[in-house]
């Protein structure tokens, strides 16, 4: 073929044969296509014959690659003389993103330095001798005389001439191939060269559905998409850190030997806020927090515009392929969520599924944490870096202490040579405020606790940050490139000592160990990352699995502060009044820093706080303090008496424990009081003619919880109310004393004693109302109990009364003079001297009897015998007076008229009867005798029913 036959065709080629449209956007720039030609071989005849002229043997090869726009490419000439040859001519040509086909041309010729260089048929293809294919530059399909990426073409000869005129050319084989093939996947990482470069084509438009921003087709790439709640995007510069952090790792691609990883974390789209999000299996009816809802919608409606689940962006929502987007992404796309925080984890940093073989999502959930917590971490944007890390790592196959060789997962916290963010000890800077964002860098490291060699460097290969471990639960940072003294004992060093190194309560409780036999291995984490998930058992949406609990805000305030602990148990759980509780108190720090200026106070029940100072404490220590204080007897029977213990520190810093931790900062122990408590019941007959007995009822009993001590029941009768022994027809017990007072009351006296819980006593007795009262005048009795406790307590008495209204009978208007009454003992009944005898006491022992409470007939006729001198003849009157009432021949009430009584301005029987009571009381001396006259002479007038009105 001339020149000008090969200038146009290009021309035609750059006209009609490439389709340019936008290039998505991408990272590796124009994308690479190689054609290399692999053999060369004459089909029909070429030994001086066809492109040989005779003579001049077989062919000198040499080839033409045109790529449709790029200037046309001549390969070096092939050895003389070939009729077969592999040439491996690669040419490569760097395609604009916005082509989409992309044709190449091939022509083979042979040089002729006599003739002119001839042109071969390799095409099958009538009227040209070129090899013609096509390349999609989105899915690498090959198109034109060659079918495939890889085969062999040959032309027709053009029988007749064809295009050569007159002079056909023979035809020639050619085998080449064209790279990348469709299933290129040049790093490894499951990615095509195609999808890295261009995306993906799902309905064959020959336009981009899907692209995978910034593929490194070098490297492994990792793809992240990471939607976040209203005020909790990220901040900024958190993403591109964690990026960062990949793209330093430690590790070559093994196909290409580019270092690092491509990490690609997509910041995609806000969703509305809520207080606490679940990360769980779905549930039926999961509320619209739950991460999987947020994740696919409820109902799972991952497409269209009215989608409600937000993977994948709104344009793969909206795509009429969304469908085949999301199932591809849900292949490749891990997705993060920030929240503000996890149901049923406090102030959790977050959560990621965990397995062997990876896991494809997980939330970073900082939303819970205080300002204080945050600032223990190195602020927010420090905080989420290191938990966006972590939670990520959890899905790319790393436990809490890394990952084995066998591929099993290692769940060991806080091991010392285990130096990631995936160690609760690394997650933030917390500790080392700078320690570096990345898994573990150096290889293999093995700490075997029971041989720890104190005397040479450990060992840890690639340490270029402090040694997090604990001595007695402290957390200690030693010199990685020294020897360190595991034990915290100090010289002399050994050996091979032995140290609990991995317990680190002050971090996390997930730091705490048991053992300090452990061998802890820790292995470089880069090297073992799981980038794919699909094979893991929760790749299939909706199935988390078992996660491990993750670092708190608590714990990571804890960290760095004193974090001091009370508990108090007291020596009795239940108490009398006026006993005394000691109540011991444990003091303990749990918290990664000292607790220096420490204190304690102790409030009791009742009484003032006492304060006392407590020597620092270092993380693990305690120590104890006893109080004690009394039980108050007048406290409530049964109640709960609290005492409060709390305690105070700060760091070694000098900084206060946080309001965060302050929860366990105050214990108490409760103790129940008892006491006794008693009560008196009191009832009387609620109505009785004057001088009848009322009974008395009155009851005891203890409802409290201790036994009362000395108790004493007094009753306690009205002056008008006569008790004794003798008339004493109740049911007892009878009273162990009877005084009359000075008032003219009388108190009854019963010694109950012990009386315990639940104890109880009734006392049944009689007495009875004078006959001087009147109808509708009232008695009232009063019960008093008075009792102790143990400790000396002493309580407030109990009171009861009871009441008795009096009543009265017509009386017989036939009243009886006294020489009747003295000469008729017959009608003096012992109920009617009972009633004389409540009424007035003065004839008990009349006979120089003893006086026994009870007036008897001898009593009774020694007071009318021989009345002939004062004040004998008015006791006598006084007596038949009293008999007249007794007997209701008059009443009290019955009014009384004559000159005398008018005189002495007494107006009924009562009146007449007190008057007299009141001269007797006075000596009949010559004073007194107008008086004893009067007195006498209106009782005499009464008995004869000379006075009284009725």
């Amino acid at each position: 073929m001339t020149s000008p036959l090969r200038a146009a065709l290009a021309v035609l080629m750059v006209i009609a044969s490439l389709t340019i449209l936008p290039a998505p956007a991408r990272a590796a720039g124009d994308q690479p296509l190689t054609v290399r030609i692999l053999l060369i071989n004459c089909v029909d005849a070429c030994n001086e014959h066809g492109l040989e002229a005779v003579g001049e043997g077989t062919p000198d090869f040499y080839g033409e690659i045109i790529f449709a726009g790029f200037p046309a490419h001549i390969t070096p000439r092939a050895p003389d003389d070939r009729s077969q040859y592999a040439p491996f001519w690669t040419l490569t040509r760097d395609i604009p993103a916005g082509v989409i086909h992309q044709d190449i041309a091939i022509g083979i010729w042979d040089h002729d330095s006599t003739g002119g260089n001839d042109l071969a048929d390799t095409t099958p293809r009538a009227g040209d001798a070129y090899t013609h294919v096509q390349v999609n530059m989105i899915d690498g399909e090959v198109t034109g005389d060659l079918t495939s990426s890889t085969g062999c073409v040959h032309g027709n000869g053009e029988p007749g001439g064809g295009i050569f005129g007159p002079d056909p050319k023979p035809a020639v084989e050619v085998c080449f191939e064209i790279t990348p093939t469709p299933t290129t996947d040049t790093d490894g990482d499951g990615f095509t060269d195609f999808e890295e470069y261009r995306g993906r084509d799902f309905n064959d438009d020959d336009l981009v559905d899907v692209t995978l921003p910034n593929a490194d087709p070098q490297r492994q790439d990792i793809y992240v998409e990471i939607d976040y709640m209203q005020n909790r995007r990220p901040q900024n510069g958190v993403l591109a850190a964690v990026e960062g952090a990949f793209n330093t790792a430690t590790i070559t691609n093994a196909h290409t030997g580019a270092g690092g990883l491509a990490l690609h974390l997509l910041l995609d789209e806000e969703i509305p806020f809520a207080t606490t999000t679940s990360f769980v299996t779905v549930p039926p009816g999961a509320p619209a927090d739950d991460f999987d809802v947020i994740k696919l919608g409820s109902p799972e409606k991952p497409c269209g515009t009215s989608g409600t689940g937000h993977f994948g962006n709104v344009v793969d929502r909206a795509s009429p392929v969304c469908a085949d987007i999301i199932a591809f992404k849900r292949q490749r796309f891990r997705y993060g969520l920030f929240v503000n925080g996890l149901a049923g984890a406090g102030s959790g940093s977050g959560r990621a599924e965990t397995h062997e073989r990876g896991g494809d999502d997980f939330v970073v959930s900082l939303g819970m944490w205080t300002p204080a917590m945050l600032a223990a971490a190195g602020g927010l944007k420090a905080a989420e870096e290191g938990t966006l890390m972590h939670e990520l790592g959890h899905t790319l196959g790393l436990e809490h202490g890394g990952r084995r060789d066998d591929g099993s997962l290692d769940a060991i916290n806080c091991k010392p040579n285990y130096q990631s963010v995936m160690n609760y000890a690394w997650q933030v800077p917390n500790i080392d405020p700078s320690r570096p964002l990345t898994y573990q860098r150096f290889g293999k490291a093995t700490l075997v606790e029971n041989n720890l060699d104190e005397t040479a460097i450990p060992g840890l290969s690639g340490v270029s940050r402090p040694v997090i471990y604990g001595v007695g639960g402290a957390t200690r940072l030693a010199d990685g490139s020294l020897a360190i003294d595991w034990t915290g004992t100090g010289a002399p060093f050994s050996a091979s000592a032995q140290a609990n190194i991995n317990h680190l309560p002050g971090i996390d409780p997930d730091c705490v160990s048991t053992s300090s036999t452990e061998t802890l291995i820790s292995e470089s984490d880069w090297d073992r990352l799981q980038y794919g998930f699909t094979n893991s058992p929760h790749a299939a949406d909706g199935n988390h699995g078992d996660m491990p609990e993750e670092l708190s805000g608590e714990s990571v305030l804890r960290a760095v502060s004193a974090d001091l602990t009370v508990e108090m148990s007291v020596d009795k759980a239940d108490a009398a009044g006026g006993d005394t509780v000691t109540a011991t108190v444990t003091i303990g720090n749990k918290g990664g820093s000292t607790s220096t200026a420490g204190s304690v106070t102790f409030t009791p029940p009742a009484g003032d706080p006492v304060t006392r100072p407590v020597a620092d404490l270092g993380t693990t220590g305690s120590r104890t303090e006893t109080f004690t204080y009394t039980v108050p007897c007048t406290v409530t029977d049964g109640a709960t008496l609290t005492a409060t213990a709390t305690v105070a520190g700060r760091n070694t810093q000098g900084v206060a424990e946080p309001a965060e931790l302050l929860a366990d900062n105050t214990a108490t122990a409760a103790t129940v009081a008892h006491i006794p408590v008693m009560a008196v019941t009191a009832a009387a007959t609620s109505a009785v003619n004057a001088g009848e007995k009322i009974t008395y009822t009155v009851t005891h009993r203890n409802d409290g919880s201790a036994a009362a001590t000395g108790a004493t029941l007094r009753h306690t009768l009205p002056a008008d109310v006569y008790y004794s022994t003798a008339l004493d027809t109740g049911a007892g017990p009878g009273p162990a004393a009877v005084t009359r007072n000075p008032d003219g009351t009388t108190t009854l006296t019963w010694h109950l004693g012990t009386v315990a819980t639940a104890g109880t006593g009734t006392v049944v007795f009689t007495a009875r109302p004078s006959l001087l009262m009147e109808a509708g005048d009232t008695v009232t009795g009063s019960a008093t109990v008075t009792y102790g406790g143990t400790n000396g307590c002493t309580f407030t008495p109990v009171t009861r009364t009871a009441q008795t209204t009096i009543t009265e009978v017509e009386p017989s208007r036939h009243p009886l003079l006294t020489t009747v009454w003295a000469l008729s003992p017959d009608l003096r009944t012992p109920e009617a001297l009972a009633r004389v005898q409540a009424t007035d006491t003065r004839f008990d022992g009349g006979d120089d009897s003893p006086a026994d409470g009870v007036l008897s007939q001898p009593e009774a006729s020694a007071a009318f015998f021989l009345p002939v001198t004062q004040p004998r003849t008015l006791r006598a009157e006084l007596l038949a007076t009293v008999l007249n009432l007794a007997t209701r021949r008059i009443n009290a009430g019955t009014g009384v008229h004559t000159v005398t009584l008018q005189r002495l301005g007494l107006e009924t029987v009562g009146d007449a009867v007190r008057y007299v009571q009141g001269t007797l009381a006075q000596p009949p001396a010559l004073g007194n005798l107008v008086r004893y006259a009067d007195s006498t002479l209106i009782l005499t007038e009464i008995n004869s029913n000379l006075a009284e009105q009725y």
